[in-house]
């Protein structure tokens, strides 16, 4: 079983996400609801990317959910 990596999380302005972070090829989003998943896969352009939208939401469920896997934390 592999060690869970600790990514600091940075607050982002979203309605449904509290804050984003990014180490390696792993995202963290902690979602307002509570809950924290990481995406695998997701490089740093694709980070930087999902910082500068208009809408984090919007970029997460279109440009990184239906493309990488990810574990509930």
């Amino acid at each position: 079983m592999k060690k869970p990596i600790s990514i600091t999380l940075v607050p982002v302005k979203s309605s449904q996400i509290d804050s984003v972070g990014h180490s390696g090829d792993t995202l963290a989003v902690k979602f307002k609801n509570g809950g924290t998943y990481h995406y695998h896969g997701v490089s740093a352009d694709q980070f930087a990317a999902l910082q500068k939208a208009e809408s984090c939401g919007s970029y997460l469920h279109s440009q990184i959910k239906p493309k990488h896997k990810f574990t509930k934390q």
